[in-house]
């Protein structure tokens, strides 16, 4: 069984887990969310090469719909993270490259019922990254760690760190394995 597999295995078993008997809490139904902060695309090192691609760190951001069974929640979301420049195989560039998820996701909520709440999320998806006139797209995972403050029964706002994981990228010119981002943002989320 390879690692996507593998890796889509578990990560099916944990969701259904963190989706136990929860239909009935108080706050329950759909929600809208975004975030924003800042975005780190982590070195990217050619296959059979020494040669790598360093990312100056930049803008972070998602956007994306929920629904919310009280300590269990399942979204749907758009991420991106990007940079302004950096260093590829030891020249400067001053280009913007961009990193576009579409993610599918499972978060539990801790204390649900409290004002303070940390909260942990499981995601998969498709992510496609874009540097220097070439893109490619790949299957991607991530794990995601956050503290939600309810200001009120609707609204919730929240600090979060996302690290998303793409195993294998290929261009014409390129070839990765194990490409990553993470973001860091303040964002809302308001039940409907």
């Amino acid at each position: 069984m390879n690692l996507s597999k593998k890796i889509l295995v578990n990560l099916t078993i944990g969701t259904s887990l963190l989706g136990g008997a929860v239909f009935a809490e108080e706050n329950s139904g759909w929600y809208a969310t975004g975030s924003i902060g800042g975005s780190q695309i982590n070195d990217l090192e050619y296959i059979n090469s020494t040669n790598k691609i360093t990312f100056d760190g930049g803008l972070g951001l998602d956007l994306g719909f929920g629904y919310d069974f009280g300590s269990t929640r399942l979204e749907g979301t758009w991420s991106r993270g990007q940079s302004s420049g950096g260093v590829d195989s030891g020249v400067a560039f001053t280009t913007d490259s961009i990193i576009d998820s579409l993610l599918f996701s499972a978060f539990y909520d801790f204390r649900s019922s409290k004002q303070w709440s940390p909260f942990i999320g499981l995601s998969l998806g498709s992510t496609r990254i874009e540097h220097a006139d070439l893109d490619d797209t790949g299957f991607s995972y991530g794990l995601a760690l956050g503290i939600s403050y309810k200001t009120s029964d609707t609204t919730e706002i929240f600090l979060k760190s996302t690290g998303i994981v793409t195993p294998e990228l290929e261009t014409t010119s390129w070839n990765i394995t194990n490409g990553s981002y993470g973001n860091g943002t303040i964002g809302v989320r308001f039940l409907f």
